[in-house]
């Protein structure tokens, strides 16, 4: 599955489960993994509550649920989330930090 059906079926689901949800539901969804990703992070590197598998298994899944979180941002924003994922992917390759440390891109390219 791409994005852009991630995103759909995402909408149909959220739709069908809680009517009415807003925008700042997925956004603030999407900080709580991120928070989530941080402290299994944290506590792996820590080597307390719990076993590297238990955080490493933590961490996947808060990475897969802030993607389904900010498929919901995309579509509050009216973006079609694997197209905007795909068009800023193609920016972010192009920047070559070795070649050009200070802006990754030389000087007539930057944008």
């Amino acid at each position: 599955m791409d994005l852009s059906e991630l995103q759909q079926r995402r909408d149909t689901w959220v739709s069908y489960n809680f009517p009415g949800q807003d925008m700042p539901h997925s956004l603030l969804g999407a900080v709580e993994e991120l928070g989530e990703l941080s402290h299994h992070y944290l506590k792996m590197k820590q080597g307390i509550r719990g076993t590297d598998v238990m955080h490493r298994d933590e961490m996947a899944d808060a990475v897969a649920d802030c993607v389904i979180y900010l498929a919901g941002v995309a579509s509050y924003l009216g973006l079609d989330y694997g197209q905007l994922v795909t068009e800023t992917w193609k920016r972010v390759e192009m920047r070559d930090w070795v070649k050009y440390p200070k802006t990754g891109m030389p000087a007539e390219e930057r944008v």
